[in-house]
């Protein structure tokens, strides 16, 4: 069990074995009832790397419908989630994301909830990455989502070749155009200068549709174009590297610990009072 204070009152919250999926359940008591799912995630930054943990109010993971038993504080209860960025401190904003806290009612939490509840999911998420076991977690994670990632990733990629495609093929049409139109205003002119006649005049004049600003804009269309799908490009290739790299087979991991600073007091009979958890540096000095 792990006891932390939080603005509402002290929260003890007792960890379950894990699930084949590598996900922890918390039950919580005190200030706060209820649970709160912890598991190991992919990084916000590549599906292929589960180096992130992701904390949710309730007993379901925040890829499904919260369901109960969610967390209440004075009998109100919440939804919502946070994940921690293990390759930052988690003394860094940019080292949690965290989603808005809601009621059942799609209400804001009050803010000495909010805070309450703040403290609860981090609470939750740092004591679970502090685990022995958490390679192992990390890998059972992994198994358990990369059916489902790599759908996604199926059709993110299906996407995005698409994507990339009409974007090349609207970048060709633009520059055929604003050639055409080039030389269409250069015969025009050759005319003119021949025969002076009103309706050439008119033609050649810098009007919104005539040839001039036709091939004056068309081909800055045709940079935004190939600019777009030089965008597409890159997604696609991060698409497919995750896609290879949840493909690639890992090995479970051997055991091994970890070291970790752990600020806290003891409570007497057994419980701990932690007031904060933090990953050694893996640097000796």
């Amino acid at each position: 069990m792990i006891t932390f204070a939080t603005p509402s009152g002290t929260v003890r919250a007792v960890p379950s074995e894990a699930d084949p999926a590598g996900a922890v359940r918390y039950c919580l008591t005190g200030a706060a009832s209820g649970t709160v799912h912890v598991t190991a995630t992919s990084s916000p930054a590549r599906w292929d790397r589960f180096d992130a943990v992701r904390a949710t109010l309730g007993s379901a993971s925040a890829r499904e419908w919260p369901a109960e038993p969610l967390v209440r504080i004075r009998g109100r209860a919440y939804q919502g989630n946070t994940v921690r960025v293990l390759a930052y401190s988690a003394d860094v904003p940019w080292g949690w994301l965290e989603r808005d806290l809601v009621d059942t009612d799609d209400r804001p939490a009050p803010e000495q909830a909010s805070q309450t509840l703040t403290a609860i999911l981090r609470a939750c998420a740092g004591d679970y990455a502090a685990r022995s076991d958490f390679p192992s977690l990390q890998h059972a994670a992994r198994r358990h989502d990369t059916p489902q990632l790599l759908k996604w990733l199926e059709a993110m990629i299906s996407h995005a070749d698409r994507a990339q495609a009409r974007w090349l093929e609207e970048a060709e049409a633009h520059r055929v155009q604003a050639a055409r139109s080039l030389a269409a205003w250069w015969t025009l002119a050759r005319w003119f200068t021949d025969r002076p006649h009103p309706v050439l005049a008119l033609l050649l004049a810098p009007d919104r549709e005539s040839l001039a600003h036709r091939s004056e804009y068309l081909p800055k269309w045709a940079e935004i174009s190939r600019g777009a799908a030089d965008e597409e490009g890159r997604r696609l290739t991060l698409f497919r590297s995750e896609y290879e790299g949840l493909t690639r087979p890992t090995a479970a991991p051997e055991s091994g610990e970890r070291a970790y600073f752990v600020v806290g007091q003891w409570t007497g009979g057994g419980d701990v009072d932690i007031w904060h958890v933090e990953e050694a540096p893996v640097d000796p000095g």
